[in-house]
């Protein structure tokens, strides 16, 4: 292994029974050489691996000091040392009402509910009213939509049935990737000085899901735009107050932003000040397609399971601000269900737009996947 200012080279096995040949040939003479497989070159390769295992280790301690490289729980005490820590997991979050005796009361985590394999549980204590009734607060992993259909898998005697369906939807997401989290804090180093751009991200990126839901147009983006103005576009998840504040807070003097929502907060001294910022639309994107079945299979059980993975990899690839949606990107977790033996065609739509292969959202829109309609054989799109 080597290293200088400039960082460090890993050595190969080979690298390494070379220079112990050099070594020995100062010993024993330029004529020396090691012959494959006889005492010395086990001997020598015996010493050259265990130095292979040592400069592994060495590399290993250096990428965890360098910000550039560093990982997991070396990643988070780094990084957390200017004040950026690691975006942990939520759960989904959502409410639907029960039925039972009524004045009947219980504890939290006694109700379990499912939608298809995914299991959730009340999150809060509860009171039935005097009808029998109560909408109470479920958590869990897996998201949730407003069509989905529950089942009671276990409940205190007392709870009968559900009623209607799930409201109040909060999506949880997984722990921030050491990448994601590598990238926050790569734009987070300009936070403590000018207000440039990628402070302006890394200040506001708490307030959104993803930062493909989080943008800044201003002139060297735009032409159109005056010097001195910009416009942040963000899908947030907080409410228009705090975000408007967060921008004022980070916000550099002199520069108007403009954009479809207008905020008055305060500043220092108590004044009110105006503060614009362009909140993104979400037009609801359906997607349609029609499946050809494994024998055996029946379309809605199919059905289900396709449109699970479709949901799964719009979750993980995540469409941000101004995205363009693909048909041909839903055939690969489609052809992952049960009971898919191929898809005959697949489009996309935008609100109530024609179906088509694919669909260009403008720079403030965030994709809101609603629709999705499969059917098997020749029932395809022109229905």
């Amino acid at each position: 292994m080597y290293i200088d200012e400039n960082g460090y080279k890993l050595f190969t096995l080979d690298e390494i029974k070379h220079a112990y040949e050099v070594e020995l040939q100062k010993l024993l003479g330029a004529d020396f050489c090691i012959k494959p497989d006889s005492t010395a070159d086990n001997l020598i390769s015996a010493f050259a691996l265990h130095e292979l295992i040592l400069q592994t280790q060495i590399a290993y301690i250096c990428s965890q000091f360098n910000p550039e490289t560093v990982s997991g729980v070396f990643q988070d005490a780094m990084y957390e040392r200017i004040g950026v820590c690691r975006i942990k997991a939520t759960p989904t979050v959502f409410k639907i009402k029960i039925i039972g005796k009524g004045g009947f009361s219980g504890k939290a985590e006694t109700i379990v509910i499912s939608s298809g394999n995914n299991e959730f549980s009340n999150s809060t204590d509860y009171t039935l009213n005097d009808s029998g009734e109560a909408d109470i607060e479920f958590q869990g992993e897996a998201l949730v939509n407003s069509d989905d259909i529950f089942q009671i898998i276990q409940a205190p005697n007392e709870i009968t049935a559900l009623s209607g369906k799930a409201y109040d939807i909060v999506a949880g997401h997984d722990e921030e990737s050491d990448d994601d989290y590598r990238l926050r804090f790569k734009n987070s180093k300009a936070i403590n000085s000018k207000a440039t751009r990628n402070a302006n991200l890394a200040n506001l990126s708490k307030y959104v899901d993803n930062i493909a839901f989080l943008k800044i147009i201003d002139k060297k983006d735009d032409n159109t735009f005056a010097a001195g103005t910009a416009q942040i576009i963000a899908k947030h998840n907080t409410t228009d107050e705090i975000f408007a504040k967060a921008i004022f807070d980070s916000a550099a003097d002199g520069i108007e932003y403009t954009g479809n929502t207008t905020v008055i907060v305060k500043d220092n001294s108590g004044e009110d000040l105006e503060i614009k910022f362009e909140k993104a639309l979400e037009p609801e994107i359906s997607i349609k397609g029609t499946l050809k079945l494994k024998q055996g299979y029946s379309i809605a059980g199919t059905k289900a399971s396709a449109e699970a993975k479709i949901r799964e990899y719009i979750t993980e690839r995540v469409f941000g601000l101004g995205s363009i949606i693909y048909a041909t990107e839903f055939i690969v977790p489609i052809l992952e269900a049960d009971g898919v033996e191929a898809v005959l065609d697949i489009a996309v739509k935008k609100d109530d737009g024609e179906y088509a292969d694919s669909v260009t959202l403008a720079r403030n829109e965030a994709p809101k996947f609603q629709e999705i309609v499969l059917l098997e054989g020749d029932e395809g799109l022109s229905e």
